[in-house]
């Protein structure tokens, strides 16, 4: 078995150093905050009937966070899009944003020749290509972000300086507070989730031992716990190489909870994490404890993992962080680089080849 405690584990298996990364991702989250704070944006970019958020991958899911986490605090409507076109609505009363971490995803680039021809305001966020190349030439305000790393490994960038544009803007309520409590738990989690606490102390190491070798099912319950659910989802197959599912009470236990009546031989072969952000309702609550129930009646088995923090930005956070350190473990588990996306790149030359 891997000794997750031993340094050479890491220079081996994670050249690029995807976990020196995630443990500075504290640091990330200060200097995007940063940088969303000191962002120049028209003010006139508050007068707005709806905002559009598109992006790809690592760069869509941030503005997935900022939604659903400011559901019942966003003055106006908010949409993600993740595919080439905009929704029919967009007008010159849209707050278009294009969040491309490269600045040169096709179809977030489709979109904003959309945008801009439709007159909405336009906000783009990147760390280069042709995205800021555009920008800049049609005067459009450039949110610029460090480049280097993977999309996925910049949420902060992507999601941070969103978040802080929006409380400048008066669209949301200021969250200053909510992101300083935020970064101090986010310092705690590295020291209590990073490579130097042994395994006996670290639960994100002793998480990925227990689901090494199975399929991960990630279960939440509300708007962005289900958003964490699919970022622990998509980082366990990105990082770990490892197929994973994801999905969200109530919905499932209308369908997917069913499917717990399989074969033993498949279920033995699941392992479902619960996403518990301590402020789910009576009815969720008792939902939670018997779909695990059921689960465990039918052969499965479960583990929680509890958010931490008062703020729901900082539960929220605390999550992810989690999850991103069980998927780096999981990763080295596995034997595998955790940086490298081979087929993702594979599939983009692919559809190169069309053009």
């Amino acid at each position: 078995m891997i000794n997750l405690d031993a340094d050479q584990v890491y220079q081996q298996t994670d050249p690029a150093g995807m976990a020196g990364i995630i443990e500075r991702f504290p640091e990330q989250a200060e200097e995007a905050w940063r940088i969303g704070s000191e962002a120049h944006v028209p003010a006139d970019y508050a007068d707005v009937d709806n905002i559009v958020i598109q992006g790809m991958g690592g760069s869509a899911i941030g503005g997935d966070l900022l939604r659903a986490l400011l559901l019942d605090e966003l003055k106006i409507p908010a949409m993600i899009v993740r595919e080439y076109d905009l929704p029919i609505f967009s007008s010159e009363r849209t707050l278009f944003i294009a969040s491309s971490y490269s600045g040169n995803t096709e179809e977030t680039l489709s979109g904003y020749a959309t945008a801009k021809m439709k007159g909405c305001k336009i906000l783009t966020v990147s760390s280069g290509g042709r995205m800021s190349s555009l920008a800049v030439a049609d005067g459009y305000p450039l949110i610029t972000i460090p480049g280097g790393i993977s999309p996925r490994a910049a949420l902060g960038y992507s999601f941070f300086p969103l978040l802080a544009v929006l409380g400048r803007l008066g669209l949301i309520p200021d969250q200053t507070e909510g992101f300083r409590e935020t970064l101090r738990t986010l310092r705690n989690g590295v020291i209590r989730l990073g490579r130097s606490m042994p395994l006996a102390g670290n639960p994100a190491k002793d998480l990925a031992l227990w689901l090494h070798g199975r399929c991960p099912l990630i279960y939440a319950a509300g708007a962005w716990p289900g958003v964490v659910a699919m970022r622990w989802k998509g980082q366990m197959n990105e990082n770990a190489k490892n197929i994973a599912f994801y999905n969200i009470l109530p919905e499932l236990n209308h369908n997917e909870i069913v499917g717990f009546e399989a074969p033993a031989a498949l279920i033995n072969e699941i392992r479902t994490v619960f996403l518990r952000t301590g402020d789910e309702n009576d009815k969720v609550g008792k939902r939670m404890e018997v779909t695990a129930d059921v689960i465990t009646r039918a052969g499965g088995k479960t583990r929680e993992v509890k958010a931490e923090g008062r703020s729901s930005l900082c539960r929220m956070f605390s999550l992810i962080q989690f999850g991103d350190f069980v998927s780096l473990y999981l990763a080295m588990l596995n034997g595998i680089d955790p940086t490298p996306v081979k087929v993702i790149e594979m599939l983009k030359g692919e559809l190169a080849k069309l053009d």
